[in-house]
């Protein structure tokens, strides 16, 4: 499968972008809960994998998955399945999605991405946390009661505002 030159400038500047997120913690809110934060992170992954397709997302949600290395690695024990793998997939499942719906309606295939993607972040972390038995579901509830529905609101209507303009910039630049 080739790269192109495209693909390699998404992974680059949504990269960056995570990278930048995560040193600066601005991709991080601070919340009383075992979590500690409440992330939009996931959305530069979310927005790569719709705009430059599962291997642009994929790649994007390793640099995702690395800076949560960073930023959370000893609360789940730098278990690296727990970290990477959640990540990889947000960047997976948001091109697919993105690319089953786009021709129906950019704005919902955007949307979804960043709905289906946060989705995927949140469940697949605390599923893994709870396969590995790393703490208990009482302990992880409230990140379910309060950061899981702000993530899910917030990156599904950053991806649906963000996903759509940058999508006919490039199909322009095309």
């Amino acid at each position: 499968m080739k790269i192109s030159t495209k693909q390699i400038t998404l992974v680059g500047i949504l990269s960056a972008i995570t990278g930048v997120m995560a040193a600066t913690g601005l991709g991080f809110f601070s919340v009383p809960n075992i979590s500690g934060a409440m992330t939009i992170m996931h959305i530069p992954t979310i927005i790569a994998g719709a705009l430059g397709g599962p291997i642009v997302g994929g790649f994007t949600g390793l640099i995702f998955g690395a800076s949560s290395f960073y930023y959370f690695g000893a609360t789940v024990g730098y278990n690296i399945i727990i970290i990477f793998i959640p990540r990889i997939f947000v960047g997976i499942i948001s091109a697919l999605t993105f690319k089953l719906l786009v021709k129906k309606n950019i704005y919902l295939a955007a949307g979804m991405a960043g709905f289906v993607g946060t989705l995927m972040n949140t469940i697949g972390v605390i599923g893994l946390i709870l396969a590995f038995n790393l703490y208990p579901l009482s302990a992880l509830l409230p990140i379910l009661a309060v950061n899981f529905p702000i993530e899910l609101v917030v990156g599904t209507i950053i991806s649906a505002t963000i996903i759509p303009v940058i999508f006919r910039v490039i199909k322009k630049e095309a």
